[in-house]
Formats: structure tokens, sequence, C-alpha cells
């Protein structure tokens, strides 16, 4: 039998006083890091930084690009221009008017679609042979980069001086050969965030040694390109070294790199109290599948999650695309890689044609249901795994407060949380885990079902935004099934459904659901979590 929404009546009220006091206290944040809310962004790669627009095969940038950027989730695109072949070795440094003009034109239609923008120096390429002697150029490039985007919003385009140091610009001469830069940058934006990035092309090892200048609006990026011999390989441009095609990647030592990496940051934010950003990441698409990439970004993004820190893709549509110019289609897989929403989902996820819409194996390894839950379970599909009789879930976050709701309206019990969060973020900044009665084993199909209604919602449609993923509720908090939904204003029951890619046991095993991705008020009610079954509804 499978239950009509309505008829899930569990008796939540009378346990409500247990769900009020069993929020977590938020960690101390006295100490919060300096960072950028960069958020989930995506690089314009292969369009502005290339000899001439569009040169190395990509398609120029459109304004209808920044419209579907922001549809799709993102809250930052990372805008690389090529800029010294387009500007006078000698004083007065004259950049082409043109030019100016068109990164003019690309800037605004970004900042007009509600993204934040990082505009930078990108292949600057004299300046890696001879940093000294073309520091006076690159500063007076900056001069009239400045100059033209001074009264643009301080709190949502933010400059990067130069990408990937390398060659002979490295830690030892970066703070003298941008010194001219910043100045001129300072002249005309005293406040705005400018970002640096370290030697070795920016690699997360230097972090350990990057120098930065005494002022207070500096902000540290990195590159995560590793291991690069899977990322980048049969990438012609690294010649002669490079990587011949075939690396796989998700071994032990892979992930192990990961952790590692992912404690680097940790060391660097509690060593200088800042929080640097993720300014590329991805993987070459000549000989790695779509799968494979999108199961890369996941990794990256939840190795590094935990730390807090903002992640740029590489790229929008040139290379490495997350988008396909031919068929106008978002490439499946990435986006929910990124721990965005995928195209054709929706409240009620649809359970895809290639899995099983029912699974026939037997109880979940480790379930323990309480005696009083029983005969709830032999109403529904698949096998109950938490308690919808309690709303006793764990919450974090600082931005997050959460207050219990008793109404004889809210459907599935009359009782609801109702989740309040103060700040735009990572989703993952604030959220709450409902904790799971059984082991999540790899390839079974879970599915979580609950009623929400949105109160206020800090989005242009007014609407929630609720991002829920199954996971290990224990570092590195490894997890699949990410979807983020849009919650309306009426009390609605909503699903997500995702196959196993990984075994979690009993004791660490929660369905984790964030609200860090926007400033918002939303309640959830009654919440039923089953194995072995792609709908509860139907």
């Amino acid at each position: 039998m499978k239950p009509n929404p309505t008829l899930l009546s569990l008796a939540l009220l009378a346990l409500v006083p247990a769900a009020a006091s069993a929020q977590d206290a938020s960690p101390d944040t006295a100490s919060e890091p300096m960072a950028l809310p960069v958020g989930t962004c995506i690089n314009m790669g292969n369009s502005l930084e290339p000899e001439q627009e569009g040169s190395w095969g990509g398609t120029k940038i459109a304004e209808e690009d920044f419209a579907r950027i922001k549809a799709a989730g993102f809250d930052t695109v990372r805008i690389p221009v090529r800029w010294h072949n387009k500007s006078l070795d000698q004083a007065p440094y004259t950049v082409d008017a043109a030019w100016m003009d068109r990164v003019d034109e690309v800037v605004s239609w970004a900042l007009a679609a509600d993204l934040n923008v990082i505009l930078n120096s990108h292949h600057f390429d004299p300046i890696y042979e001879n940093p000294e002697g073309v520091a006076a150029w690159h500063g007076g490039v900056w001069e009239q980069i400045a100059a033209r985007f001074a009264d643009a919003p301080e709190d949502r385009l933010w400059f990067e001086l130069e990408n990937e140091p390398h060659n002979k610009l490295d830690h030892s001469n970066l703070l003298d050969t941008l010194a001219p830069a910043l100045a001129a940058v300072r002249a005309t934006n005293p406040t705005r965030a400018v970002i640096y990035g370290g030697e070795n092309w920016s690699g997360i090892n230097s972090l350990a040694t990057l120098p930065l200048p005494g002022d207070a609006n500096i902000y540290p990026t990195f590159h995560y390109y590793d291991p690069f011999e899977f990322t980048h390989q049969g990438a012609s441009w690294t010649e002669p070294n490079m990587p011949p095609p075939g690396r796989k990647f998700g071994s032990a030592a892979d992930l192990q790199q990961l952790s590692d990496d992912a404690d680097k940051v940790r060391a660097y934010t509690a060593r200088t109290g800042k929080l640097p950003f993720m300014g590329e990441t991805g993987a070459y698409d000549k000989h790695i599948s779509v799968p494979e990439r999108a199961a890369y970004h996941r990794a990256v993004r939840e190795a590094f999650a935990p730390t807090g820190v903002g992640i740029c893709t590489w790229a929008y549509a040139n290379t490495f695309p997350f988008f396909d110019q031919q068929s106008g289609q978002w490439v499946p897989g990435l986006r929910a890689a990124m721990g965005l929403e995928e195209p054709g989902t929706s409240a009620q996820t649809q359970a895809s044609p290639d899995v099983p819409q029912a699974d026939e194996a037997g109880e979940p390894a480790g379930r323990r249901l309480p005696k009083a839950l029983q005969d709830f379970d032999a109403q529904l599909p698949g096998w109950l795994v938490n308690d919808p009789t309690s709303l006793a879930m764990v919450s974090y976050g600082d931005t997050l407060s959460r207050e219990p709701i008793v109404d004889e309206a809210i459907p599935g019990g009359g009782a609801a949380l109702r989740f309040s969060n103060t700040r735009a973020g990572d989703p993952w900044s604030a959220g709450s885990n409902v904790p799971l009665l059984a082991d999540i084993e790899e390839g079974r199909r879970i599915t979580i079902g609950f009623f929400a209604r949105t109160l206020h919602g800090g989005a242009a449609d007014g609407l929630g935004r609720v991002s829920v993923r199954f996971q290990q509720d224990a570092y590195p908090y490894p997890g699949f099934g990410d979807r983020t939904l849009s919650i309306g204003k009426e009390w609605q029951f909503y699903e997500v459904s995702a196959v196993a890619d990984r075994k979690i046991a009993r004791r660490a095993a929660v369905v984790a659901m964030q609200f860090g991705a926007q400033e918002q008020i939303v309640e959830i009610g009654q919440i039923i979590v089953v194995v072995g079954a792609a709908s509860i509804i139907g």
C-alpha cells in the first residue's frame, strides 16, 4: 500500500518540546575568518583571455549566458581577461578603448544578472618572464581598469591582480611586482576587495608561504587541479610534460590527498585568519567522460566543503564545459556534483528511468526501528529508516535559528520546525541533519520525503531553497544524491531519491537539509526516509 500524504498523521505534536531543545549550540564564531562570499562560482573560460576573443575555439560571451548561470544557482562568475596584447607596453600603457568597452559590457551583464564578479588579469605573459621590468606596465593597465569600474558595487565586483604567478614570478618578488597595480587600484578603489594568488600556478601548496600586503581588503586564492595526471591527461598545452590519457580518479590515495589538501586550507586559515577560495578546479573533457568529471567535482566539493571555501569551476562553455553550446543544455550531472539543482528536477523528484523503481532486497543492515513505528512502516513502500514522529534534528550554523510550530493545519502531524537563516552563504553553512536508523548500503536506493513551505525567501521569486543530500555525519562528510529544491509558499510534500554510491554506517548516516544558500524562513514538517523505493507517495 502506498499512503496518501494527507494520511501521514503520526503524533508529532507531543514530541515538539523535545525537538525544540535538540539544536546543538552553534560553533564559536568570534574569530570567524575573513572570506569573500564567492559561494558556487563558474569561470567564463576561453572567452576573453585568448589572444583574441574566442580564438581558442570558444563561443563569445552573450548577455543571456549570465541569466542562465544565475538561474542554474551559481552565485559568482570569474571573468579572465588578457590585457597585455590590448595595451601599449610603454607609458601611458593605454588599453585599447574597444577592448575596455567590451570587458565593461560583459561585467555589466553579469552584475545586472545579480551575480558577483571576479575580474582578473589573465595571461599577462611578459610579467612571468620579467616581473620587475613589466610591473609598471601591469600597474598602468590596472590604473585604467580600476578607474573604469570605480563606481561598480564593491560588494559584488572584485579585482584579481594576476592569474597563476609562475616561472620567474614567485613569492620572492610577488609583492614588489604587484605593488604598482595595487597602488593604482587603491587610488580609485580604496576599499574594494583585491585577490592574490601564489606561485607555481597558485597550487594549493602555495598557501603555505603566500605573502600578502598589509591591506585589510586583500583576499587569498588557490587553484586545484590535483591529481594533475588525471585532470590534464591529454592536454596538449602542457607539453612537453603532457599527462598521458588513461589515468582514473578515486583511489584511496586520491581521496587521502583530498583530505590532506583540505587540511592545508584549515592550517592556512588558522595561521592567517583568512579563508581562501578555490579560483579554479576542473577536469579536461577530451579523455575524461562526463560521469568521471562529475565524480571528480563532487569529490573536490565534498572534501573542501567543511572548510567553507567558495569554489569556482572551470569552465562555463568552452573548455572543461559545464554548458554545451551545441545542444543548448547543461552537461548532465555536473551541476548536481556542485550541489546545484539538475535540469528536470522539481519539488517532487521524478525517478530516473534508468534506475529501478523499487528495490526488492531485504531489510537494510543495522535497522533499529522502534515498535511504535512498525505499523506505520507496514504502510510504506520500501523500509522506513528514520523516526517520522521526531523532529529532534541536530542543527548547526551561526546564521540559523529554529523554533517549533504547533498547528493542526500542518499536514502530517500538526507540527513543524521553522528554520530562519539570516545571511546568504554556502548552502552547507547552515543546516540540520536527520539521523537514520539503518546503514546506507552501496547500490541501494534511498528516498526522503517531507512536508515544507516557505514563509520568506531571499531570491527574486520569493521561494525558499533547501539543499538535500545523504551523507556521513563525520569528517570528511562524504555523501551523494545532492539536490536543491525550490520550496513553495503552501504546504507540499517534497521528495529526493538517489542510489547510494557508498556505504555509510548507521551511527554516522544522516540526511542533511541545508538552508545556508540564501536568507530565508522555511518550515519543515514531517520527514520520512525509506530504503528500497523511488517514491514514498507514488
